[in-house]
């Protein structure tokens, strides 16, 4: 038994992600600065809405001081996950309280947050501050928040969750904390609407655990070294790519910086998705240049079109299948319609989903991490003709579904096909004895190897449709079943009202399909 659970890989890799949670913050405010984040931002509700609403079993705590000297002494007693200084702080500046701080508790991640990028002129400059991890603004935006938070428990979870888990990652190279302090809001709110899609639309708790611990890591640089040294490091796990035009390179500002970044970057690869955005509109020619996209800093539309790249590049939402000039050709919403779209589709466009890794980036979304991993070492010039190609992908999905199916595998609309799965829940809700003994009979089976042993027998579990204990409540509610069953005394009478009853139209659906593809 023992055995069993340990080489239950994907529940072991779920339970090791996200290990580093922020639970306690502390912030260290004048009374009137923590009044506008509370009432003109609703600090409190933003945080509760963005964790509970998620499911979270945990949303941080905020501990708010205003002096310096009661931040030290709170911190003695209590411990803090993340330390926000504001600007105004009543006994000294937020300076020299961050080097207090870092001298008594080095690894810290201190955060200083303004209101105004123009309070930020009275300082030194940033990016020398060895105390201060980050700088954001309050612009009125109540979502950088929540957007610090993640940002934080990113930069502690990236290398465990990439290396471990096969989680995927963003990069964004910017160094204006005006510019990401818009740009990172965004990017996770985009993240967590489209991962709490995907989780309503799961019925397995362990799944909705996994799409909510294995989600993008964000990394934020400001400079080209770390940019090209975290790219060296998780090329195969990045989605994409949003970067600036100009910022810091081997410690001087460069105006062509993001330029010369894409340039290196499509050296190592020619299809990773990349945006670069900047203020200078003239940028857009040497992006056109490039092959890849851009937006301009100054658009009234940004925000939109950023929501829009990520949509469409890295995985999120349905897959919109398109042609090279972005004609759509077909579309999937879940993994069945995928396959089936692969069947489908015109040459030209897997040749050009293949290519830009839009493929695997989608599959990475849902977890998919094997899957994912396998379609984005595929590369279409290592094939003969588009035929070899869409032969290869479909061979791939179809095994890797096989190989990695979980106990009872849940096909979660009737949209769904259950033909490519061998032991399928048709419905949520409890397993019988039964079902529960076959799921682990099949489990013990592909676990222990066993079939390596005795080659000349096959050795399976036939193919299985299970109805769980929520179809039975809802046909017998739906159906008035409920006091002539408890109450009656007369067996025909009940057995006729039964038999009578129909069953759900979803249910049926699931049932017809299932029953034809195992003829």
């Amino acid at each position: 038994m023992v055995d069993f659970f340990l080489k239950n890989k994907d529940n072991l890799d779920f339970q090791d992600l996200m290990q580093h949670r922020v639970h306690e913050i502390l912030l260290v405010s004048s009374p009137y600065d923590a009044y506008i984040l509370e009432e003109d931002g609703h600090l409190t509700e933003q945080i509760l809405t963005e964790y509970l609403g998620m499911n979270f079993n945990y949303a941080p705590r905020v501990t708010r001081v205003s002096t310096g000297r009661h931040a030290l002494k709170t911190m003695k007693i209590k411990k803090f996950d993340l330390i926000i200084l504001m600007l105004r702080i009543e006994d000294q500046d937020p300076i020299s309280l961050a080097k207090s701080i870092k001298k008594l508790y080095p690894k810290k991640p201190i955060i200083l947050l303004s209101f105004d990028e123009s309070e930020l002129k009275q300082l030194p400059k940033i990016n020398k501050i060895n105390s201060i991890d980050s700088v954001f603004i309050w612009s009125g935006d109540a979502g950088v928040f929540p957007a610090i938070i993640k940002y934080v428990e990113d930069r502690k979870n990236a290398k465990n969750d990439i290396e471990i888990g096969n989680v995927r990652s963003i990069l964004l190279i910017e160094d204006s904390p005006r510019d990401y302090s818009v740009l990172l809001p965004l990017i996770y709110k985009e993240i967590m609407y489209q991962i709490k899609n995907l989780i309503d639309s799961s019925l397995r708790q362990s799944q909705r655990i996994l799409h909510l611990r294995a989600r993008p890591k964000v990394f934020l640089t400001p400079n080209y070294n770390t940019a090209q040294r975290l790219f060296k490091r998780y090329q195969k796990n990045m989605i994409g790519i949003i970067s600036d035009v100009k910022f810091n390179r081997n410690g001087k500002q460069s105006s062509e910086a993001g330029i010369e970044f894409v340039k290196w970057v499509r050296k190592k690869d020619k299809s990773v998705p990349i945006l670069l955005h900047s203020a200078q509109v003239e940028n857009k020619i040497f992006a056109g240049e490039i092959g890849v996209s851009f937006l301009s800093k100054e658009s009234p539309t940004l925000l939109n079109n950023l929501r829009d790249f990520i949509i469409n590049n890295f995985g999120f939402g349905d897959f919109i299948f398109r042609l090279p000039n972005y004609d759509e050709v077909g579309r999937a919403s879940n993994i069945t319609e995928f396959i089936s779209c692969i069947h489908e589709i015109p040459d030209e466009s897997l040749i050009f989903h293949a290519k830009n890794h839009h493929l695997s980036n989608w599959l990475a979304i849902r977890t998919e991490f094997e899957l994912a991993s396998r379609l984005r070492e595929t590369f279409v010039h290592e094939f003969k003709s588009p035929k070899d190609l869409r032969s290869y992908i479909i061979k791939v999905l179809k095994k890797e579904r096989r190989d990695t199916n979980s106990i009872v595998s849940e096909p979660n609309t009737s949209d769904n096909s259950p033909s490519d799965f061998s032991f399928i829940r048709l419905s949520g809700g409890s397993l019988g004895g039964k079902a529960r003994g076959l799921g682990f009979a099949r489990e013990m089976i592909k676990n222990s190897n066993i079939q390596s042993k005795f080659k000349e027998i096959k050795i399976r579990v036939p193919n299985c449709a299970v109805i769980g204990t929520n179809e039975f409540d809802n046909f017998m509610n739906d159906n008035q079943l409920w006091d002539i069953a408890l109450l009656g005394n007369n067996f025909k009478k009940l057995e006729k009202k039964f038999t009578s009853s129909p069953l759900s139209v979803d249910l049926m659906i699931k049932l017809e399909s299932f029953i034809n593809d195992n003829r």
